[in-house]
């Protein structure tokens, strides 16, 4: 078994200084990616208070040297795929190299009426999306871009190019139009379990249930990537650790048995909100942070 990566998200502002020095104590103790979440809405009481994902995913940056950085994820439909990836090729030579593009279809809603926007058509989304990921990519890639779609076209020379060879793209998929684009273009495929539709009518996945949905989401990954042509091992699988009734945090038990569920249906990269989410103990993230998760990151099984 290869090694595991983990990473945590940024999801609330709090004062830069604070920032900067979680991000840095993260780096310092091993976290292989640090994620800005990218969302517009604070609640109604203002309780979690939001900066710009992409300028959080440049502070990030600035404050670190190794971690991969990115969104988690920016839905498509609030940003052109072609200023979106402009933004990501300056974080790419801002950050040495080390940018990922992160994006998704859907997008909470509550951000989305936040911006005066409407969701994408669920039966659209899967066109939409590849339409969206074609300009993505040409931009990143650099150099002549020429895509014309019904929904998303863009005609430029782009330069300058990615900072190294290529800037991973990470696709959030859930659903089988989803996961086909994510087949074509992705080099990480993301899934965190509840969908936000369901959230929204207070539905929360079950660990069994959980498992089961990532399972099945991961085999359609597959059989598109097999349809197309593509080794589906070319697409990492990352996993969202808080959306579902899953307590990873409770305890070294917990985690190891959770993490080693997933990693047994093929994910190997788990991305947790920082601060953390649902039932927690500070001292158990301690201890995992410490002792587990090199040994996972080393390739021991969970």
């Amino acid at each position: 078994m290869s090694g595991l990566r983990f990473g945590l998200m940024t999801h609330e502002a709090a004062s830069w200084s604070e920032l900067s020095t979680r991000w840095q104590g993260f780096e310092a103790t091993g976290w292989d990616a640090l994620w800005a979440g990218d969302h517009l809405w604070s609640g109604p009481d203002g309780a979690k208070p939001r900066f710009d994902a992409w300028l959080l995913a440049g502070g990030i940056a600035a404050a670190t040297t190794t971690p991969a950085v990115g969104t988690l994820v920016s839905a498509a439909g609030m940003r052109n795929p072609a200023v979106l990836a402009k933004q990501a090729v300056t974080l790419d030579h801002l950050s040495g190299g080390r940018a990922v593009v992160g994006i998704g279809a859907g997008g909470n809603p509550k951000d989305l009426a936040a911006a005066g926007l409407d969701p994408w058509p669920v039966a659209e989304r899967g066109e939409r999306l590849g339409q969206y990921c074609a300009v993505l990519r040409a931009v990143l890639d650099g150099g002549e871009v020429d895509v014309n779609g019904e929904y998303h076209r863009s005609k430029m020379t782009s330069a300058p190019g990615p900072a190294g060879e290529r800037i991973p793209l990470l696709i959030a998929a859930h659903r089988p139009a989803t996961i086909a684009v994510a087949a074509r273009y992705a080099d990480v495929w993301s899934t965190y379990g509840t969908l936000f539709s369901q959230l929204a009518r207070g539905i929360s996945l079950t660990p069994d249930e959980s498992l089961a949905v990532t399972a099945r989401r991961s085999r359609q990954l597959d059989a598109e990537c097999e349809r197309i042509g593509r080794d589906p091992a070319l697409i990492r699988r990352s996993f969202m650790l808080a959306f579902t009734q899953d307590t990873p945090w409770v305890s070294v038990a917990r985690f190891r048995e959770t993490v080693g569920r997933y990693a047994e249906i093929g994910i190997t990269e788990f991305m947790f909100p920082f601060p953390l989410q649902g039932k927690h103990d500070p001292d158990v993230f301690g201890e995992v942070v410490e002792s587990v998760l090199p040994l996972l990151q080393k390739g021991e099984r969970p």
